[in-house]
């Protein structure tokens, strides 16, 4: 029943994420936690092998479609993504070491939620609010450490906070953001494999519903990228929106749930 669940949950999320380059893994962490099967570390895990699933799969579509990255924004803040996901991992390990498992999904939903309504505000109030075109390779990188770092500690992807900071400080169109946010999310997720693997502790989880999960986010990833090309700005910030005010109700009920359980 459980892997039926997280099966339908991550299509849904791979998919929702490849239109709004949210990664996926804000619409999974918070409907796992909801769920309430596994604790906050296997989540982090199940969430991380999804989106960084889905983001292989939706990069591949764009780069045969045609989409023409720009190379230099990418290593930049690539590379201070990967940086970032280092950092965001030890925080979360520190964490879940140091306190009890509900009180840091209490914490991720709790920032989680404040970080959903800043980007409402933002999308909402976009056209009064000043955009920047930011260039140089150690402010790219900075922002770049700042989404990776945040995105593994929530557990995320960090989609969300991608496209509006990169249309906010890149001014991208919000098509625009999304792949280039899938891109960032890729190596972000890159990083906490990586550390799983060469620190060992990835054959330490329940692995079993890997594979199930990561078909799962190829059909959504594949679907999603679909959409994301034939639909237009309008479109897809429209979904954008919904996505958001849905996940700001389901932080809410999970930082509710977690803090006073």
């Amino acid at each position: 029943m459980i892997s039926i669940l997280y099966m339908i949950i991550v299509l849904i999320a791979t998919c929702c994420g490849a239109i709004a380059g949210l990664g996926g893994g804000v619409i999974i962490k918070p409907l796992f936690d909801l769920i309430g099967f596994h604790n906050a570390s296997t989540i982090s895990v199940y969430s991380c092998f999804a989106v960084f699933t889905m983001c292989i799969v939706s990069i591949i579509k764009q780069m045969k479609k045609g989409f023409k990255f720009d190379f230099h924004i990418i290593v930049y803040i690539s590379f201070g993504s990967l940086v970032g996901g280092i950092v965001g991992e030890r925080i979360f390990n520190t964490a879940t070491a140091s306190m009890p498992n509900n009180i840091v999904k209490a914490i991720q939903a709790c920032l989680l939620g404040i970080i959903l309504i800043l980007i409402l505000l933002y999308n909402l109030n976009k056209d009064k609010v000043k955009h920047y075109k930011i260039h140089g390779a150690i402010p790219t990188f900075l922002i770049g450490m700042f989404l990776g770092t945040t995105s593994i500690f929530l557990g995320i992807g960090g989609g969300p906070l991608n496209v509006s900071l990169l249309m906010l400080l890149f001014s991208y169109t919000m098509k625009e953001a999304t792949v280039y946010s899938i891109s960032t999310i890729f190596f972000s997720q890159l990083s906490k494999i990586s550390m799983l693997v060469m620190g060992g502790t990835l054959f330490t989880y329940d692995l079993s519903l890997i594979p199930i999960i990561c078909i799962s986010a190829i059909v959504g990833g594949y679907i999603g990228t679909q959409i994301n090309q034939k639909a237009n700005n309008n479109q897809i910030e429209k979904i954008y929106n919904v996505l958001m005010i849905v996940l700001l109700l389901i932080s809410n009920y999970n930082f509710a749930t977690n803090m006073f359980m």
